[in-house]
Formats: C-alpha cells, structure tokens, sequence
C-alpha cells in the first residue's frame, strides 16, 4: 500500500522537489546578492564636475557614469575618494578594485585591464569674447597671448617647447577666473571643466575658442580599470558599459556641464491648495528693485528691466501672483521695507541680522564680488591687500561692517554705483568693490576702459559671493514656499537663456531696432485688417494721453504709436469715446483693437476681458504739497490727512488697504484736486509724476511742490482684447524692438512741444502788456514800486524760508539740509577746520505716541528743537529735523577737543528737562551719534553722514541715552 501510493503521487512529488528546488535556488541567489562584498572604487576629488565630494555625498559626471554602471550590472560600488596619486597607489597595493576615469596608455596596459571608454575629455583653447582671439590653428598662433594652463599638466612641456607665454595655475576654477578678469588672454584646459566653472561663476562672456593643438594630446578617453587578475570583473563593467546609450551620455554632458548637475527638466509645478488661498487673499505685492544694478534690475528710460526683472515676472507667470515694481535705490528700498511699505525686496542676499524682518526664498542667481582699480598692479588675493587702499562700496551693502572691521576709515560709502566709479576715475578712491556684472556694465556705460579688475573680494578668510533671494516682510511669511515652488519649477535650460540674455558680452538693451519677423498667422491678420488698427484713448491724462480740441491723439501715447506705425507698416486710427470707462467698454467690446496707454496694476482684475503686453513705461508716483508742506519719510506721517488722488487711479483701493489711517479723497479731475491743494482744502494730491508736473507748468501753479514718494509705481502697457492673441503676439514684439532712445523720445518730444507753446502765446502775450503798462505808467508808478519789490523781497525771503523750515519745530527740514550740508562740508575743507556731524534721536518715541497720543510727541519734539537750538547758539552751526524724531546738526568747529563734552551735556540736559503735555509729566532721552574730523582734498561728505549716522544705531544697541563717536 505505501508503494502503491508513493508511486501514484509521484508527480505531485516531482511538482514538490521542482519548487522547493526553486525556491532554494532564489533564496540562495539573494543571500549571495545581498552578501555580496561592495566593490571599491577609486574616484578623485575636487575633480569637478567629473567627481567631486560636497555635502551631498559623492557627485558628478562620473560618479552618474558609476550609479549607472552599478544598476545595470547589480554590482554595489564603495567610493574612495582621494588625488589620482593616492588612488593609483592604493590600487597598486591591492586596496582598491576599480580605478574610475582611467586612461589607456601602453605601459599602464601590461598591469591593468581596461574597459571600453565611456567618455573623452577634450582639451580646448578658451578666449573672453569681450577679448576674442583670432582663430587658433597651431600653438604659435598663441605666442603672441598670456596663457593659462594647470601646474604639472601632462602636456606642459609641450607648451613650453612651443615657446608660450604661460601662468600656470593650481585650480582650474582660478584659471576660469583669471582669464575672465582680463590677467590672461588664453586658456588651455578640458572642455566640459573649463565650461562648468565659467558657468559657475557667471562669467558668460567665457567660451571656447578651438580644440588645443596639442601635436594629438588634445584628447584623454576616460575607462575603468581593475587588477590583470579580475578579468571578470573588468567583462561585467565593460558590458554595463556597452548597455549605456550614447543619448544618455550625452544628455548627461550638458547637465553637469551647463547646468551644474541640475535635471534638464525641472519638477511639475503644482500649488497645493493652501498656496491658491494664499494668492486669491494676497493684494497686488510691491516689489523694490534696484535702478542702478545693471544688469540685474535698472531703470531704462522708464522701464525697469534685467535678470530679476524676467525672473519675477517667470515667477508671476507661473503663480499668478500680481506684482507692482518699485524701483529706487538700495538705501530707500530697504527702508520701505523695513518700514512695510513695500512687500518685497528683490536683489537681496539672506543674512542673519536681516532675518528679524525678512523671510527669505532660495537664492536664483549667485554673484562674484570683485574689486575695480586704475592700475594692474593691485590684486586682492586676501583681505590684506586692502590694507592702505582707500576702498569705494555699495552704502548698506551685506559685507559693509566686515568690511569697516578691517580697513576702518578707508572704506567710503557711496549712495550709488555710478558716483563710486567717477569717483574712482578721479583718483578720490583706490578701488571700488561691486557685482562684477554690475561693475562690467558700468564700465561699458562710461567708457571707463582703463579699468581693471583687481579680483575677488576676501573678508574673514573667505570668498565674498552674493546670493540673491527674495525676501518678504514677517506678515507675508506664507508667500515664500509658493515663490520657491515657482522658482524651482524653472527649468534650468530656462534660466539659463535669461542669463545669457542679461550677462553676456553684449549686454546692452536687447531692444535694438532688431529686425521684425512675423509668422504666416500675423501676417495674414495685418492683411485682414488692410493694415488699419483702430485705438481708443483717455482725453485728459497729459502728457501721457489726451485728446486736442480738434480730435487728434497727442502725448507720450501718440508717439509711442508713431513708432509702432513705422515698424509694422500700420495706420493706426482713433475711436472717440467720451471717458476713460467708455474706452474700456468699446475695447471690449470689439469697437476699438487696443489701448495704447492703459495703468497694468489691477486693469486686469478689473477687466477681465482684458488682457495686456509687457509694460513699456514706468512711471513714479509723488506726493504734492503746498510749499510750506513738510517733506515726509514715511507714509504714516500722511495718515489723517485729507489726500486727492485720482478716482481712475488703480492703486488706491491698494493703498487704502496698506494704510488704512489714510483720509483718501477720490476726484474724478485731476486739475480740480490739485486746485484745491492750492487752495488749502487738500494737505496733498498723489498722483504720477509726468501727469501732475505737466499740470502744475499748464496751470502756472508755482506754490505746490513734490513732498514725497509713494512706493506704488504705475507701469504703462497695451491693452488688447483677450481673443485677440494674434495681434498681442505682434504687439508684443513689436514693443521689443523699441531702442531706449525711441522710448525716451516719446517723452522728451512732448515736453518741449509743450513749452514751445507756452513761450509762443500766454507768456509772450502777458510780457508784451505788462511792458506796455509798466512803461505807460513807469512815473506815476516809480516810487509805488518800490515799495513793491520790497514787499515781493521781503516775501520771497519768507516763501525761502518757509520752503526750508519744518513747520513744527521751526528748524531746517530736508531742503534745507540738502542745500547747506554740502556746502558747509565744502568751506570746512577750504578752511582745514573739523566739521561735525551728529545724528540725534529721541528714544522711544512711539511709546510717548502710543500713551499721550501725537499733540504730546508734537510737544516734545518742539521742546526737544528749543533746547537744541539754545544749546548750539555759540556754535556756527545748523539744525535740520531729518524726519519724524532724528535730528541733524552740522558745524563748523573750532576746537574738536570740545565737541564730545558739549554733546554729553545736550544729552543729560534733555534727560533732566520736565516736559509738560496737559499737566502730565513726560520724560524723554536721547540717543547721539556723532563724526567730528578734518576734512580732506578727496573725502566725501557723504562719510561724515554715514559715520554719524552708524555711531547713532551704535548707540542704540547700547541701550540708548548715550553719545557715540565714530571716524568717517
């Protein structure tokens, strides 16, 4: 029986062993696999991009080569990192099993075996094309170039047996670096390394000139190797490598040499829904760019453009973030922003003291700061060589206390970039420290071609570099992840043409009358329309727009569609409406095909049907005042004053909702409110400043002035119907081809159309009678005017000195101090006498604001002006209020020895006086900082200001109620 059954379920038992045989085998297979020894592979360091070791571990060209090698094959690779020596002699002694980037050479053949190659190194001549050599056949087409090489290069000697004029090098990065410096004129390296670091650093200029002629040693072909004794490890490897396919390859090339090993494609851009809530509550962000940083952000004749300008708005593409630029310099961004009246600082680097308020995203640009000097002869290798230069920088710039630290008095501040180079030309300063595509630009720009780059710059033992963010102030916290969402959804091929657009050698406006080409679409749309485009136009908003009595188009406006005219062959005729709303309904409503000069802030939330081109023109908004009207620092000093803007204006809802203290009165008539500014029934009108200066020369308004600035700028751009996307694709590049020059054209002809009719009728006509009076009745009259013209003296004197004095505390104001402290630095220079300057703050004032309210801080802030004034009366001295509590005094002084004892009693004079607001007791202190010294033939003013002005915050983080000294 039990035979019987065993043979009756034999197969039952076959089909058992079979799978427990398998079962076996796999389990075996993976413990073998598992189990298996990792195989050690030498890859040299500090090799990028082939193989390098970060932070990130071990990375590079090679290393994916490795990756991909180890997952074809299933081998586990061990990396061992060192110099080719150490990993040659390793492998000799039999530590290592594999030697990664391995050349075949005869002699190396008869100890190792070799894979097939999967990549060749090739060896080039690079050139600057700022700099461009002729073309290179051989090396004696060198001879007459310095040329860079590395230090014990296998092809050396062959350099030096050509007879070349070499600098050798220890790092290939320092080799890109000097020869886009201008040190050298050639260099001689590998390809893709010399092509890596060029783009590294942002040096765009750098390309490659030609193969090296290096006698057949241009090229080095990169293998694996192991021992004579693994041939079957070196048959596994070499059929890995066989499974590569040259199209990977390839496309790995380009990412480590382009793109510094970044993925060509970038991630899928997705908000998650708290991002899209995030967006729909955010009103319109004010973003503060630099005028003057070219050729990242900079002012081009009205229009703010460079590499931040196109990635914000890649940023706003993608977000839908709205954005309105502001755009002034450093110093007074970063006050608005550090006050909030702007959202977002743009061309800014992440420090530690800046995080108390800002938030910043990663960085999407990286700058090499680097100094300029007149002689070749001064290179900054270390911070020491410094030492003895007087040094030209960026006022408020990130590395401007290190800085101070170690060089002290010799670095001198500057408000903006194009004084530091005069000043530099003039021999007032050693060498200017800047962006070295900023400093590039500026020496294209003035013709400052005797200039030289002296090197990077070192602080602390270290390289300074830039690293340019956005930052947003704590309130718009939650908008960072959606920018850094945005930004890292850019695709690296993406970026990089818009750096090759701002940093290469041609950096100038790439609006350059370049030719129009037009596809089959547009051409056949403008033969559709017979060549004809109507417009609709606002009637009254000179000089940008308006309407003559005759009907015809005039302002900046027409102009910019004359130009248009010429470039597209066009005739562009005019839809009258009635009113700026009329026009926008006959736009969309089809009766017109375009708005010429339409506000881009909010047209499109309030016109959805809408839609615009890139704006052409940037116009900054200003506040007027009376002429006795105090100038103010910030927004809040306007709260509860009645203000007229503009009822058509699109940033008022966004103002209100910024400040809502303002007391905002709309008016449909922009002359009506300016009139009533005049007349005392409105503290200040807001509105551009083309249209309203255009406004007070029509209305011969000569008691109004600008009082401030508003950061919420107004960009000018078309406005087309949203279905009518073939004709904004025309526009749109149409617009692009407009020079600076054109652009700036259309403002400055109308201006002097304007004036020219002024002088040709009203004037001329007023002048003729009054002649005429004046001569008929010049007897009778003669003795009546002079008593006139005295009256009209003594009245200007009073009007000058209102214009000047601060209408609370009966000091100067601003006006007055930009008009004297000049001057009186000046005179103190000629006469070889010490001039002070002392910064003066009244500590915690928002507290005696918030507790008594702002009649009591008026109180105060008068009483503090009275004890200044008694207590510098001896002194030839001057007293400005600067803005809100900070005072100024400048003078000329005769024993310096005297000064610190004289402010040391203003001081305790203060903390001892009893002011008294409603029989309640206030106590106040205050805080100085003061520079007193001798001024020299090649200072500048504006030290003595910044040296007073830090020696004033060094005071407060004393803890106030002191006096700081601090040299210019």
């Amino acid at each position: 029986m039990p035979v019987v059954l065993l043979f009756q379920s034999w197969p039952a038992l076959c089909a058992l062993v079979i799978l427990i045989s398998l079962f076996t085998s796999t389990t075996l297979a993976n413990t073998s696999s598992t189990s298996q020894e990792p195989i050690s592979v030498g890859v040299v360091a500090d090799n990028e991009p082939y193989s390098n070791f970060s932070a990130n571990g071990t990375e590079g060209f090679s290393i994916d080569v490795l990756n991909e090698v180890s997952r074809i094959s299933g081998l586990k690779f061990e990396y061992r990192v060192g110099s080719w020596s150490d990993i040659f002699a390793a492998f000799q002694r039999g530590e290592i099993d594999v030697v990664d980037e391995a050349s075949w050479r005869e002699d190396r053949a008869q100890n190792m075996l070799f894979t097939r190659p999967y990549h060749i190194r090739q060896t080039v001549v690079m050139h600057d094309k700022r700099r461009p050599l002729p073309p290179i056949r051989s090396l004696d087409d060198l001879k007459p170039y310095r040329v860079g090489s590395l230090k014990d290069i296998y092809y050396a000697s062959v350099l030096r047996d050509a007879g070349l004029n070499t600098a050798e090098y220890s790092l290939q990065s320092e080799m890109v670096q000097a020869l886009s410096f201008g040190w050298i004129d050639a260099i001689i390296g590998p390809e893709i390394t010399l092509n890596y670091f060029a783009r590294q650093k942002g040096f765009a200029s750098l390309e490659v000139a030609s193969s090296a002629p290096l006698n057949g040693q241009d090229e080095e072909d990169f293998r694996l190797a192991v021992a004579p004794d693994r041939p079957d490890l070196q048959a596994k490897l070499d059929q890995a490598l066989a499974q590569i396919k040259p199209e990977w390859l390839e496309k790995l090339r380009i990412r480590w040499q382009e793109f510094g090993g970044r993925p060509l494609v970038s991630k899928q851009f997705e908000l998650s829904p708290s991002d899209k809530a995030t967006i729909r509550q955010q009103e319109p962000l004010r973003v503060g760019l630099m005028r003057d940083y070219a050729p990242l952000s900079f002012d081009n004749e009205g229009k703010v453009q460079g590499l931040t300008v196109d990635v914000l708005s890649r940023v706003a593409d993608l977000t839908g973030v709205r954005v309105v630029p502001v755009v002034d310099q450093w110093h007074n961004l970063i006050e608005l922003f550090q006050r909030g009246e702007i959202d977002v600082m743009a061309n800014i680097s992440d420090l530690p003291a800046r995080r108390s308020f800002a938030h910043f995203t990663t960085p999407y640009h990286h700058v090499s700061v680097v100094g300029f000097s007149r002689s070749p002869d001064i290179r900054l290798e270390s911070a020491a060589d410094l030492e003895g230069l007087k040094v030209g920088y960026g006022g408020g710039i990130f590395y401007e206390k290190a800085l101070q630290q170690t060089i002290g008095t010799n670095a001198v501040a500057f408000s903006d970039q194009a004084s530091m180079f005069i000043a530099l030309q003039n021999g007032q300063v050693d060498l200017v420290l800047t962006a070295l595509d900023n400093g590039n630009h500026w020496v294209r720009e003035m013709g400052l071609y005797n200039l030289h780059i002296a090197g990077e710059l070192m602080l602390n033992g270290e390289t300074v570099r830039e690293d340019l963010r956005f930052a947003f102030r704590p309130a718009l916290e939650p908008m960072v992840p959606v920018f850094n969402k945005a930004l890292n959804a850019i695709a690296p091929a993406e970026m990089r043409v818009i750096e090759n657009r701002w940093l290469g050698a041609a950096m100038n406006n790439p609006a350059s009358n370049s030719p129009l080409t037009f596809t089959k679409t547009e051409q056949a749309y403008l033969e559709s329309r017979n060549y004809r485009l109507t417009f609709c136009a606002h009637t009254d908003w000179m000089p940008l727009q308006g309407i003559s009595e005759d009907g015809k188009h005039q302002g900046m406006a027409a102009g910019l569609l004359g130009h248009l005219a010429k470039r597209l062959s066009v005739q562009f005729e005019h839809h009258p409406t009635e009113s700026w709303p009329e026009a926008l309904q006959a736009l969309a409503g089809g009766r017109c095909d375009l708005l010429p000069a339409v506000p881009a802030s909010n047209t499109l939330e309030s016109n959805p049907n809408i839609t615009l081109t890139e704006a052409y023109y940037t116009l900054p908004t200003v506040v007027l005042g009376r002429i006795e009207t105090p100038f103010f620092n910030s927004i809040t000093e306007l709260h509860g004053k009645r203000i007229g803007v503009s009822n058509h204006t699109a940033w008022a809802n966004d103002l209100s909702l910024s400040h809502p203290g303002l007391n905002l009165q709309a008016h449909r008539n922009e002359k009506v409110a300016i009139q009533k500014v005049q007349a005392g029934e409105l503290y200040g009108y807001i509105g551009t400043l083309a249209s309203t200066n255009f406004l007070l020369q029509e209305l011969e308004i000569n008691d109004i002035r600008v009082v401030g600035r508003i950061p919420m700028d107004t960009s000018l751009a078309i406005a087309i119907h949203e279905k009518n996307t073939v004709l904004v694709s025309i526009l749109e590049k149409t617009l692009a081809t407009l020079s600076a020059a054109e652009r700036n054209d259309m403002e400055r002809r109308w201006r002097s159309i304007s004036l020219e009719e002024k002088v040709d009728y009203a004037l001329l006509w007023k002048l003729l009678v009054g002649a005429f009076i004046v001569f008929a009745l010049l007897i009778y009259w003669n003795r009546k005017l002079r008593r006139l013209n005295r009256e009209l003296a003594r009245a200007n004197h009073k009007l000058a000195e209102i214009s000047t004095t601060d209408q609370l505390t009966g000091v100067g104001n601003r006006t007055y101090f930009e008009q004297m402290f000049e001057a009186r630095f000046d005179a103190c220079r000629n006469a070889n006498s010490p001039y002070l300057v002392a910064m003066i703050d009244a500590d915690h004032f928002k507290r005696v604001n918030d507790q008594w309210g702002h009649e009591a801080g008026d109180a105060c802030l008068m009483q503090l002006a009275n004890i200044l004034k008694s207590h510098f009366s001896d002194f030839d001295s001057e007293i400005v209020r600067f803005g809100g509590e900070e005072f100024v005094i400048f003078a000329t002084i005769t024993h310096s020895e005297q000064v610190e004892g004289r402010l040391e009693n203003l001081r305790d004079r203060v903390e001892k006086t009893a002011i008294s607001f409603e029989a309640n007791p206030i106590e106040l202190t205050i805080s100085i900082g003061y520079c007193c010294a001798t001024p020299q033939a090649a200072d500048l003013p504006q030290q003595w200001f910044r040296a007073a002005d830090r020696a004033l915050y060094d005071a407060k983080d004393a803890g106030r109620n002191c006096v700081i000294k601090r040299q210019p």
